[in-house]
């Protein structure tokens, strides 16, 4: 090949990477408006604006929120989360309280609500199982559990009966609920600090950890309700009780008959309830005897099966699926004691 024939061939391939350079370089351009395009129009999508007044709520003391579409999917969001979206299309949250229907940008509609304990023990972190609503419900009734009063729990587990625990004493009451694991009571806090029963990091008694610089209000509406009523406690119940005068006691364990001696002198004498529960009829047993044995009254064991009805147009029948047995729960009522003369 001639030098002349070299130089045409080198001109050839440089024109033909400089075609190709623009060509990538075009493209390149190209793709980034049509990036820029569909970033607009997503934006334009996502901006749909309601047809209808928002209600305003501002009481709610939990971090999340419940949005549920209308084919009853629920789903449970962080409170500050600015937007919600799924294959129903996207709606905007910013500004917007729990009770508001919103709008999303495929004409679709999302219902926004604040939830209650069930539907954040649901979506929640478990290290254990926890009780089912059908037990937790008869534990609060059968104990008459109120406002203003203070209750034991052992052990808190994933904090589920801790929650509903922590509702039915209110903001007057307390819950000190006993762990012994350390790695379950840090999971069992994360879920308090949904529901708005403990403060953001709030120490656990018995465990040593590294301060954590943190926001000084976790929820502002639980800091100005004062509704942080949960202590968490590490420790082995089976070797007492710190707490005195107790009014409800709740033991969810392997072993509850070996706190009862402690509980009976932990309640008070006046109105003193306790609850156990426990998933085998021996333990039931075991836990009864011990019952009897420090001279508790009005002893009671029962268990409840939970059976939904479906109810349609074409009529009402039970459920094909039932929730059969959970565990056997016995509650007791502490015996008052005589107290002996004072000696003069």
């Amino acid at each position: 090949m001639t030098n002349e024939e070299l130089t045409n061939k080198t001109e050839e391939t440089q024109e033909t990477q400089d075609i190709k350079t623009n060509e990538n370089t075009e493209s390149v351009e190209k793709k980034e408006e049509n990036n820029v395009e569909m970033e607009e129009k997503k934006k334009e999508k996502k901006e749909v604006k309601p047809t209808w007044k928002y209600y305003t709520y501002d009481g709610s003391t939990k971090t999340k929120k419940l949005v549920i579409d209308k084919r009853g999917k629920k789903y449970l969001i962080a409170k500050e989360n600015k937007e919600f979206g799924n294959d129903l299309g996207v709606a905007n949250l910013t500004d917007v309280s729990e009770g508001n229907v919103l709008p999303t940008h495929k004409g679709d509609e999302f219902y926004l609500v604040e939830p209650t304990a069930f539907d954040i023990i649901k979506k929640m972190k478990r290290s254990v199982t926890t009780l089912l609503p059908k037990d937790i419900g008869l534990i609060i009734a059968y104990c008459g559990i109120e406002n203003g009063e203070t209750v034991i729990e052992a052990g808190t587990g994933s904090a589920g009966l801790t929650m509903y625990l922590s509702q039915a004493v209110g903001k007057e009451g307390k819950v000190v609920t006993y762990e012994k694991r350390p790695e379950f009571a840090k999971i069992a806090r994360k879920n308090l600090e949904i529901m708005g029963s403990v403060k953001l990091n709030q120490p656990i008694i018995g465990v040593d950890e590294e301060p954590v610089e943190t926001e000084p209000i976790l929820n502002e509406v639980a800091e100005s309700k004062k509704v942080y009523n949960v202590i968490q406690k590490i420790g082995d119940i089976t070797e007492g009780i710190e707490e005195q005068d107790v009014d409800v006691i709740v033991l969810d364990m392997p072993d509850p008959w070996n706190v009862v001696p402690h509980a009976k002198q932990a309640l008070n004498k006046a109105k003193g309830r306790i609850a156990v529960y426990v998933p085998y009829i021996e333990q039931s047993k075991k836990a009864v005897e011990s019952l009897k044995e420090n001279n508790f009254l009005d002893i009671i064991t029962i268990e409840c099966i939970l059976r939904e009805m479906d109810i349609s147009e074409k009529g009402v029948r039970p459920s094909t699926r039932m929730i059969g047995h959970t565990g056997y729960l016995t509650f007791a009522r502490v015996c008052p004691e005589k107290l002996p003369l004072n000696e003069e």
